[in-house]
C-alpha cells in the first residue's frame, strides 16, 4: 500500500464479555479476536518502554478502556446515557446476579415472564428505543435468521431489536472507549490506520438506541478525531469522510449526527426498499442533505445498490471521485459484512463475495494512504459470526498490506471453535456465494464485471452522485 507502510493500531478491550453478550452478535467479540490474533497479525503493546515501533506488517494492539459517562454525553443525550447505565454505579447491585437485568438468554431464567422486564420501566425504556419491536434470533438449517412473534418462553431465545441485557452498560462504554481511544491515537499521529472491530454502530440515535444498536460510537469518533490534537504542532483533521460502503443497511444514525455540518461528509452504500419495509427505510438517492444554500448541502448521500459486482462498480465510478472531490483528512469507514453471502439477515438481498468486499476496502485504503489521510475502521453488522471473523481478519490484512489469499488461508487448528469454520476451514466463504448467486442475480448484473452501464437504476443514482461530485469540486477546489 501503502498499507504496508502504515502504522495500524489495532483496538481490544480489556473485557470481552460484554461484547459477546450483546443478543444480536452473542460471541461474535471473541470469535473476531481470536481469528485475528490466530494468524499473526497482532503485536502487543510492550510495558517496558523499549521496542514499541512494531514490525509494520503486525498491528500494535491498544487495550482499551471503558469509556466516562461525560465522554458518552458529547454525543448522547445525558437522560438516554442515564437509562444506558442505570444501575452501573449502584453497589447495591451484585455483578454476578443477571436478576433485574435483561438476560440475553432467557431459557435459563424462563420463570421470569415480559411482564416482569416491562413492568418496572416500560415507559422509559419505551421512550429511549431500549423496548421495541419483538424478535426472535434463531437459525434454522436453512441459516436464515427468523422474525417471530414470541410464544413458548420456555422452548425459544427471546430478544428484542434492543433489548436491555447484562452487562449492557459495560458493553456501551466499551464499545465508545475502544472507537474514542484508537481515534485519539490517529489524531496525535500515532497511528496511520485504526481498527474498531467492535465499533461500527451506525443506527444509534442522540436520544434512542435502534436497529441492535445502543451507542453511536463512529459519531463520537468522528468528533474525537476533529478535536485539536494535543500536540500543536500536528495539522488538525479539520475534514473528516465518513464512508458506510459495505454494511446492507443505510447509514442513518450516523448520517443524522452530521447532517447540518460541512465539516463531515457522510456516505452510505447500502439496500433501499422502503416499500419492502427495509430498515431503516431511509437512504434514498434523493435525500442529500439540508437544501441549498446550507454549506451541508451535497454532504449527506447515499448510493442505493443491489447486485453483487456493483458494489466494486460504485466504489470506482463515484466513491473515489466523491473522496478526491471533498479532500479530507481523515476517513471513518464502516466495514459491517451483513452484506456477505451467507448471512442471515442481507446474504439473499445482496449475497456479495468476500473478495470483493476485500477489493473494495483495499482500493480505498490505497488511495487514502496514497493521499496521507489518517483512516478509522469500525466493524458494524453481520449475523454469521464465523464468516464476519472470515471477513474481518481478512481486512485486517490488507489494512497491513499482506493480503490474504481467500481460498489457500486455512483457519488455524488452535481457534475455537475451529469446526464452525467448515466445510473449506479456510478464508474462502465462495461455496456460500454461489448459493446465493440465484437469489442476487434477480437484481441486475453479476460480477465484478457486470454490465451496469446499462443498468438504468444503478446508473440513474451514479448521474445523481456525479452531480454531488461537481459541487464538491466547485466548494473545496481551493483546499
Amino acid at each position: 500500500m501503502s498499507g504496508d507502510a502504515a502504522r495500524c493500531v489495532y483496538a481490544l478491550p480489556k473485557d470481552l464479555d460484554p461484547l459477546d453478550r450483546l443478543p444480536s452478535n452473542q460471541g461474535r467479540s471473541s470469535a473476531v479476536h481470536n481469528l485475528v490474533s490466530s494468524f499473526g497479525l497482532l503485536r502487543e503493546e510492550r510495558t517496558d518502554g523499549q521496542d514499541d515501533e512494531p514490525p509494520k506488517n503486525r498491528a500494535r494492539v491498544l487495550s482499551t478502556k471503558l469509556a466516562s459517562r461525560a465522554e458518552l454525553e458529547e454525543f448522547h443525550d445525558p437522560e438516554y446515557v442515564g437509562s444506558l447505565l442505570q444501575g452501573y454505579d449502584d453497589p447495591n447491585i451484585d455483578a454476578n446476579n443477571e436478576q433485574g437485568h435483561r438476560s440475553s438468554d432467557l431459557k435459563r431464567n424462563p420463570e421470569i415472564s415480559d411482564a416482569h422486564f416491562r413492568s418496572e420501566h416500560d415507559e422509559e425504556l419505551e421512550e429511549f428505543g431500549l423496548e421495541h419491536v419483538w424478535i426472535r434470533l434463531g437459525h434454522l438449517p436453512s441459516n436464515r435468521l427468523t422474525l417471530l412473534q414470541a410464544t413458548d418462553l420456555e422452548s425459544l431465545f427471546f430478544s428484542q431489536d434492543c433489548p436491555r441485557f447484562f452487562k449492557m452498560a459495560q458493553y456501551v462504554l466499551a464499545v465508545a472507549g475502544a472507537a474514542l481511544e484508537t481515534s485519539r491515537e490517529l489524531r496525535e499521529d500515532r497511528a496511520d490506520i485504526g481498527i474498531v472491530w467492535d465499533g461500527g454502530r451506525h443506527h444509534a440515535q442522540r436520544s434512542a438506541a435502534a436497529g441492535f444498536c445502543y451507542v453511536n460510537d463512529a459519531a463520537l469518533a468522528i468528533s474525537e478525531l476533529r478535536r485539536q490534537p494535543t500536540n500543536r504542532a500536528l495539522q488538525k483533521l479539520d475534514r473528516v469522510l465518513y464512508l458506510d460502503m459495505l454494511d446492507i443497511h443505510h447509514g442513518d444514525g450516523v448520517e443524522l449526527a452530521f447532517w447540518s455540518t460541512s465539516r463531515v461528509l457522510t456516505i452510505s452504500v447500502h439496500h433501499h426498499d422502503p416499500e419492502g419495509g427495509f430498515y431503516p427505510l431511509s437512504g434514498a438517492v434523493e435525500s442529500s442533505g439540508p437544501a441549498p444554500p446550507s454549506p451541508a448541502a451535497s454532504h449527506a448521500l447515499n448510493i442505493p445498490i443491489r447486485a453483487p459486482g456493483a458494489l466494486s462498480y460504485v466504489c470506482r465510478r463515484t466513491i473515489l471521485p466523491l473522496i478526491s472531490a471533498y479532500k479530507p483528512s481523515a476517513l471513518v469507514i464502516q466495514c459491517g459484512v451483513d452484506g456477505l453471502a451467507g448471512d442471515p439477515i442481507g446474504g439473499r438481498l445482496w449475497g456479495f463475495g468476500l473478495k470483493e468486499m476485500g477489493n473494495c476496502l483495499e482500493t480505498v485504503l490505497q488511495d487514502s494512504i496514497a493521499h496521507r489521510r489518517k483512516v478509522l475502521l469500525l466493524g458494524g453488522g453481520g449475523y454469521h459470526t464465523p464468516n464476519v471473523a472470515r471477513a474481518w481478519a481478512h481486512f485486517t490484512s490488507i489494512a497491513l498490506g499482506r493480503k490474504f489469499d481467500l481460498e489457500e488461508t486455512e483457519i488455524p487448528l488452535e481457534v475455537e471453535g475451529n469446526v464452525d469454520y467448515g466445510p473449506t476451514y479456510t478464508l474462502d466463504v465462495s461455496g456460500l456465494e454461489r448459493a446465493s448467486s440465484e437469489q442476487s442475480r434477480r437484481n441486475g448484473p453479476q460480477g465484478d464485471q457486470g454490465n451496469f452501464e446499462d443498468d438504468p437504476q444503478l446508473q440513474k443514482v451514479v448521474l445523481e452522485l456525479d452531480r454531488h461530485v461537481s459541487v464538491l469540486q466547485n466548494k473545496y477546489s481551493s483546499c
